[in-house]
């Protein structure tokens, strides 16, 4: 399962867009990192002066102008784009848990499927028995047609649980491949006897709490609030306007003129009104967006808390062991019937507690699994369930 972990941090699909997402970002900081708005602009003209009666003359003109920030925008630009970044990286993080979390789950349900294969076909195998041997009864004259036909019934039933325990494992590997980017014609060899186990628990304030400061998705959240809240301190500087210097060089009728000045639009059409209003709606949406997250990392923590501990009491409940006792109640049940002392009644009694403890047995597995790594998604890879290795 480790060996799965890893893969999927380097071949997920998801997590590879993820981190070419997060390279787009640090070009957009980049671009955001500049010390001024634009570029300095360099500006070339020459004019013919030919003046009535006099003799003709070329006027030419150099300009070189640099516009600059004046209130700060530059440090905001570069704030808010540092903000973005770093939220991205929390979202990238968090995305990493969620996918070792499906990762998790799609290897456990892998071995369940493995599990219920192979005691599907312990079933086919002691129902196929039980019915050879009821049809001989019937040949020799011994038995009866109806405890054939409930033994015929039986070696059915398990013969379409094993087609549906195959079909439930190839589904189950596919999802397994298609998490860890493998091409379907890929070796998959799983390794490690199904045993999921989950460390301890803290209470569950506590929990709930560390929940809350190991989420890196609310981290993201409050990382875009703080960018959010650059942005609108931008709008509001976006009144003043940025400041232009520039130098010229002229040359007219043999004169040489140079100087410099500046410039500065005026803020009195356009006042940034718009911009101020999207920007504190930004901002509120953005706290909004955090506040909500943390209520719902909360309650996720709490669901998947009493999921799993209820999974963890029916795993106990319907255990090996009890599908072991079911098994051997079939075989002795089985030979009852050989020795005449019961009949079809309580052979298919027999029957359907052998397969409905089975399914219990292994529905109550997926349960725990399914639980397990939702709760280690909600607690940002806090909790996390384990697996026994092959050999213990």
């Amino acid at each position: 399962m480790n060996q799965a972990l890893d893969w999927a941090q380097r071949n997920n699909p998801t997590l590879i867009a993820a981190r070419i997402g997060l390279r787009q970002r640090e070009g957009a900081l980049v671009h955001a990192e500049r010390a001024v708005p634009a570029n300095p602009q360099l500006g070339l003209e020459a004019a013919d002066r030919d003046p009535p009666g006099g003799s003709a003359s070329t006027d030419i003109g150099i300009r070189l102008s640099q516009e600059f920030w004046i209130a700060g925008q530059g440090g905001l630009r570069q704030r808010a784009a540092q903000a973005r970044l770093t939220a991205d990286e929390a979202d990238l993080r968090f995305l990493q848990v969620a996918t070792r979390s499906r990762v998790r789950a799609a290897f456990l349900d892998a071995l369940v499927a493995e599990r219920a294969v192979t005691t599907a076909q312990e079933v086919v195998a002691v129902n196929r028995d039980l019915a050879d041997y009821a049809q001989r009864r019937l040949d020799a004259g011994q038995g009866t047609r109806m405890e054939t036909n409930v033994a015929r019934i039986g070696a059915g039933r398990a013969r379409a649980l094993l087609a549906r325990a195959q079909s439930e494992r190839a589904q189950a590997r596919i999802r397994l491949r298609e998490l860890l980017a493998l091409a379907p014609d890929a070796p998959l060899q799983l390794e490690g006897r199904l045993k999921p186990t989950a460390p301890e628990i803290p209470d569950k304030q506590t929990l709930i709490e560390r929940a809350v400061a190991q989420r890196d998705d609310l981290a993201a959240a409050a990382s875009r609030v703080a960018a959010a809240h650059e942005d609108l301190q931008l709008a509001r500087r976006q009144i003043t306007p940025n400041l232009t210097v520039f130098g010229f060089y002229q040359e007219e009728e043999g004169a040489r003129i140079a100087g410099g000045g500046v410039s500065l639009p005026l803020p009195v059409l356009h006042r940034y009104g718009g911009e101020r209003q999207q920007a504190v709606a930004g901002l509120e949406a953005a706290r909004l967006d955090r506040e909500t997250l943390e209520r719902e990392v909360r309650l996720q923590v709490l669901s998947a808390l009493s999921a799993l501990q209820a999974a963890r009491q029916r795993v106990e409940a319907m255990s090996e062991e009890v599908v072991t006792a079911a098994r051997e109640n079939f075989a002795l049940t089985q030979r009852a019937f050989q020795a005449g002392e019961l009949g079809a009644p309580a052979l298919t009694t027999a029957q359907d507690t052998l397969i409905n403890t089975r399914r219990d047995h292994l529905d109550a597995l997926r349960e725990l699994v399914a639980t397990g790594t939702e709760l280690e998604r909600a607690t940002g890879g806090l909790i996390a369930l384990g697996n026994a290795p092959v050999n213990e």
